[in-house]
């Protein structure tokens, strides 16, 4: 192929680099320049050439009354050249025999403060002369007074811990020996901060975090190599006071060993794995925290722990860092770099281990000094190596973009700093209808697409994600809008990329989005689809306060046109249906279809009072003329249930909102209802929804609770205290809700279950808790629904309940619904008596309630009826009902069954019932439902009476009772 235009400006491929110049340049130029520094150190004096006379002393810990009471304590102790001191007072004594002329006294120990000295002179021990010292480079110095002789006495104090010395150095000397130390101490400095600098200007153009990392490790390196060599009280030429010197080593300490595992992590990151490289990060972390505890503490203690901590945590970490390297890396160049990076970690851990033993001396001379510039050198030539091998990958990926730029299918190009195409192969050029003659420098990447962040384009890159952008719209009404993947990598200012046209794939997409969003017999959107619109007009009801409707349409008489006429006929009825709904609503009014005749539309920016006539206007065009189909007309029948959006809500939660509200307006015969914002309508429902919320997360319910209201016996009414378990619900503003609404809204959406399970639970668990307080409940009763009671999940739940704690089940009476029983008699049977068999009782709930027939009873093995409140109620008003009652007392005793009589509310429906034989009564006459609380204080039914007339008659009746016994 031949070559394009602009393919002249393509550089060329740079040779590669052959293995031995890396290993001559990395390795053997520190070597070299390790000689040519030992060699320069002998034009200058050794310090073993430089030296005083180390004169033995006496020491003494602890403070003393005056200079007298130290000298009397001293005598006593012996000669010792040196002595540890802590912080606190000590005392120093020593003889000075014949001093030659022009003498001076230093005492070495870098952590003293200034000391107080005077000369005794011989045989005038009460004579003291004040020697004044001052600080220097190798410690405090005072002169000599020409051949004086006698005894030296020091007051010492220090700010850390240390060793104390004193020595007699000619004056001459000691300034030769202090030249020389401030030039060591000035050739470690020089070299490493001027290389920190040099490398911190590097990190400043790349913008390459490792060499920042490398420019804080080689100033680290100076305050460390200092330590070892009794100099870091030393600091560009200026002298740090004690206490200064006490938190330099803190800080050095810990910033040394953390840019020592950062470092060394880093530079062999790749070779580590993502799992060892995440272990030695957080032990590092653990580790440099663990190091900063001593900068907390003021006092010194603690802090030689803390240096054996730094060398081994430290030598744990570099190590495994550098076993990994060894094994990973297979060319030769790079483990022999990999050895010579080793040596250098040696160095460091040897130095730690000194400095934590105390032992300083063992590297304490220059060979330490150029061992450390050295190895810094290393360090540095290594890290430089290191992103060398990292430009020249990226060079390579970049030759090989250049070298496929011909054969790949991709659009391949080159932008320049301005972001001008520097290069388009013929692909990119057919991909943006760019000319075979066009210069490609006079073209712009705007000129084609939006402006973009190449970054983070290039950063997607190198994990292996493709950028999907879209050209610019062109005027050309023929072309649609184009997408394309790009794909680019950052070469200095440059930028290598490709394209690759991927519009017949977004368009098969938008197409597939679009049918999973829609319904494909209505054109209208589907569930997906209208939830996933409600949900971007709740985000904007929260973020702005955009109001938004929301209506429920149901049709009628589709499913009998669908059993009459096929479903043809009723896909056809459908879409009719749906294009009058589409002529009606706007483009902003969105409709969807959710069931086979249910329909939701949205209408943003609009409340559900406003949208009304909207609603009613629909209504009426579906309701008002039929649809015909072939030869036959259609009426069908609409109602709608129409909200406004809450905040709180979401879409289920909004479409269960609105469908109750249609199923109000049916059971009304209305063509809309209507349930506006903060209304008690969806007040009640968002109750519903947090009361169900509660129970699904499994977590005791906080606006769930229950009551109990007492049953008593009409034959032994103070000897027990039974009671019917009952479930309340606290509103959102702490006052009770309408409990039987959310209990019928549970059963219509399946969670009566949850409810009744965790009514079961809460029961057991109370009674196991307070046992011993209910020696005089016989029996408890709870109600189950009839859909819990068709749910053998629940069924299986409930007899697990009871088998945990079955000796509660006796005390039991489980209350069924007659109704409830009667949809199937053979599965009511075996329930009844699969709870008989573990002990518990059961009672026919409202009976006589409608479905009353005597002839079932026989075939249902219960314990209990429970009458219907409405027969108990209006008793005393009508006979036929004190008939009825009267019948079913003396039918449930026949057939060996106990009999309750709810809803007695006065003393003389009381008396009644007492005197047909009814066994058990509950009521307001007797009680309201009380809380748990009222269960447990009392041990019998009387002080829970708060009708005077009825707590008489059951003080008379219980009397009777007792003489009737007696």
């Amino acid at each position: 192929m031949p070559p394009t235009q602009d393919s002249a400006a393509l550089p060329a491929t740079p040779a590669p680099l052959r293995t031995g110049g890396p290993f001559l340049l990395y390795f053997l130029a520190p070597i070299l320049m390790l000689v040519a520094v030992l060699a320069s150190a002998h034009w200058f004096p050794s310090v073993g050439e430089l030296s005083g006379q180390t004169l033995p002393a006496q020491f003494q810990a602890g403070s003393f009354n005056g200079p007298a009471h130290a000298l009397a304590a001293l005598r006593g102790q012996p000669l010792r050249l040196s002595a540890p001191f802590d912080t606190g007072p000590a005392w120093l004594l020593t003889e000075l025999d014949s001093p030659a002329d022009d003498q001076t006294l230093l005492l070495r120990g870098n952590e003293l403060l200034a000391p107080q000295c005077w000369l005794l002179q011989p045989g005038q021990p009460q004579r003291l002369r004040t020697l004044v010292f001052r600080r220097g480079v190798l410690g405090h110095k005072a002169q000599v007074p020409n051949f004086a002789t006698g005894q030296v006495l020091c007051e010492l104090d220090a700010a850390m811990a240390g060793t104390v010395s004193i020595a007699l150095w000619p004056t001459a000397t000691l300034t030769a020996a202090e030249v020389h130390t401030a030039r060591q101490m000035g050739l470690l400095e020089g070299g490493l901060l001027t290389l920190a600098l040099f490398v911190a200007i590097i990190a400043l153009t790349t913008r390459d975090q490792l060499y920042v990392l490398l420019a804080a490790w080689l100033v680290c390196n100076v305050r460390l190599s200092a330590w070892l060599l009794k100099l870091d009280h030393l600091w560009l030429g200026h002298l740090l006071s004690p206490d200064a010197l006490l938190w330099s080593r803190k800080l050095t300490l810990l910033m040394s060993f953390t840019c020592t595992w950062l470092l060394f992590a880093h530079l062999y990151r790749a070779s580590l794995g993502r799992q060892v490289f995440r272990r030695i990060r957080q032990v590092g972390v653990l580790g440099s925290v663990l190091l900063a505890l001593p900068l907390i503490a003021p006092a010194y203690e603690g802090f030689q722990t803390a240096c054996f901590l730094a060398a081994w945590l430290g030598t744990a970490l570099v190590a495994t860092t550098l076993i990994h390297a060894l094994f990973r890396y297979a060319t030769r160049p790079l483990f022999w770099h990999t050895i010579a990076v080793s040596l250098v970690v040696v160095l460091v851990v040897i130095t730690l281990i000194a400095v934590a033993l105390d032992q300083r001396h063992l590297m304490a001379d220059e060979l330490s000094v150029y061992l450390w510039l050295s190895a810094s050198l290393i360090i540095a030539l290594a890290t430089a190596n290191r992103i060398r091998e990292d430009r020249q990958q990226r060079l390579r990926h970049r030759n090989e973009l250049i070298a496929h730029d011909s054969l790949s299918p991709l659009g391949l190009f080159t932008l320049g700093a301005t972001r001008h195409f520097e290069h388009l192969n013929p692909n990119a050029r057919d991909m943006l209808q760019v000319a075979p003659q066009a210069e490609a420098l006079a073209l712009s990447w705007h000129d084609f697409f939006p402006d973009i962040d190449w970054v983070s384009v290039s950063l997607a890159t190198e994990q292996g994600r493709d950028t999907e952008i879209q050209q610019h719209p062109r005027t050309d009404a023929k072309v649609g809008v184009r997408n394309f993947l790009l794909r680019a990598t950052l070469v200095g200012s440059r930028i290598e990329g490709s394209l690759q046209d991927i519009s017949a794939r977004s368009e098969t997409i938008r197409n597939l989005r679009l049918m999973t969003d829609h319904d494909a017999l209505t054109n209208t959107l589907n569930r997906r689809g209208i939830e996933e619109a409600m949900q971007v007009s709740i985000d904007a009801l929260q973020q702005s306060g955009t109001p938004c409707a929301l209506a429920y349409l149901s049709l009628d008489h589709l499913k009998r046109v669908n059993d009459l006429f096929g479903h043809s006929s009723g896909d056809l009825l459908l879409q009719l249906a749906c294009d009058r709904l589409k002529y009606a609503l706007t483009e902003q009014q969105q409709l969807g279809r959710i069931g086979s005749d249910e329909f939701i539309v949205l209408f943003p920016n609009v409340r559900a009072r406003e949208a009304r006539r909207i609603g009613q206007d629909i209504v009426e065009t579906l309701n008002s003329a039929p649809f015909v189909i072939g030869n036959r007309a259609f009426q069908i029948k609409s109602a709608m249930g129409l909200i406004d959006l809450d905040a709180r809500m979401g879409p289920k939660d909004a479409i269960a909102a609105a469908s109750r509200a249609c199923k109000e307006a049916r059971k009304q015969h209305q063509d809309i209802i209507l349930y506006e914002e903060n209304t008690h309508e969806l007040f009640d429902h968002a109750n519903e929804l947090r009361v169900f919320e509660q129970l699904e997360q499994g977590t005791p319910p906080e606006d769930v609770y229950l009551e109990m209201q007492p049953i008593m016996s009409l034959r032994h009414p103070l000897q027990t205290l039974n009671f019917e378990v009952l479930l309340r619900v606290r509103g959102t503003d702490g006052r009770p809700a309408q409990t039987q609404k959310i209990i019928q809204a549970a059963e219509e959406s399946g969670m009566i279950t949850m409810i009744d399970k965790w009514v079961f639970a809460t029961t057991l668990e109370w009674m196991s808790k307070h046992h011993l307080k209910l020696s005089n409940t016989q029996q408890i009763n709870i109600n189950l629904s009839g859909v819990s009671l068709n749910d053998d999940r629940f069924i299986d739940t409930l007899f697990g309940l009871l088998s945990q704690q079955p000796q509660f089940a006796r005390r039991l009476c489980v209350e069924i619904t007659e109704g409830v029983a009667l949809q199937d008699l053979e599965r009511t049977r075996q329930l009844m008596r699969r709870l008989q068999r573990m002990g518990a009782r059961v009672a026919l709930d409202d009976f006589g309630a409608g479905y009353t027939s005597f002839s079932y009873l026989k075939e249902l093995p219960a314990d209990t009826i429970k009458i219907d409140g409405t027969l108990i109620r209006d008793m005393l008003t009508s006979e036929a009902n004190i008939a009825i009652v009267n019948s079913i007392v003396d039918l449930a005793h026949n057939l060996g069954m106990e009999c309750i009589a709810e809803w007695v509310e006065d003393a003389a429906t009381l008396r009644t019932l007492a005197e047909m034989g009814v066994d058990y009564v509950q009521g307001y006459v007797i009680s309201a439902a009380r809380a748990p609380s009222d269960m447990l204080a009392y041990d019998n039914i009387l002080p829970l009476i708060a009708n005077p007339a009825a707590q008489a008659y059951v003080e008379e009746l219980s009397g009777r009772t007792f003489n009737t016994a007696g």
